[in-house]
């Protein structure tokens, strides 16, 4: 009887000591939880506060352009453009500063300029067939 009760013993000691280690895992676990529970939550407030700064400077963005749309004139022959006079000067720079480069380099547009308009359906130009060869 004496043996009984020893290798009972032994093997709640053993028991008791896997359950202990189990707690302590799952412990772990649950702090590792909590831990990127909380990094989560950082990264969704740092997505909160981005996403607030883009909302209002979509709001300047559009108060702006509501504001140059407001202070644009039309020409005085009544006639409208569709681009804003400052869209047209930014473009007509950009034109300007790689009109150069793009001669240089061989542009099919610059060498081919004489090619025949290409016209839509109301009669406006699109464009230019340049190379109809694949």
């Amino acid at each position: 009887m004496v043996a009984i009760t020893a290798t009972n013993s032994t093997t709640q000691s053993v028991q008791s000591s896997l359950g202990r280690a189990r707690v302590e895992q799952a412990r772990r676990e649950a702090d590792q939880a909590e831990a990127t529970a909380r990094d989560l939550r950082a990264q969704a407030d740092d997505a909160e506060q981005q996403a607030d700064k883009s909302q209002d400077n979509l709001r300047q963005v559009v108060a702006r352009v509501r504001q140059e749309e407001i202070t644009y004139k039309p020409k005085p022959d009544g006639a409208t453009s569709e681009v804003p006079p400052k869209v047209q000067k930014l473009i007509e720079q950009l034109y300007s500063a790689t009109s150069a480069a793009h001669t240089l380099s061989g542009n099919p547009l610059k060498t081919n300029a004489n090619a025949a308009p290409v016209v839509n359906a109301q009669g406006q130009s699109t464009g230019r067939i340049l190379n109809i060869s694949a």
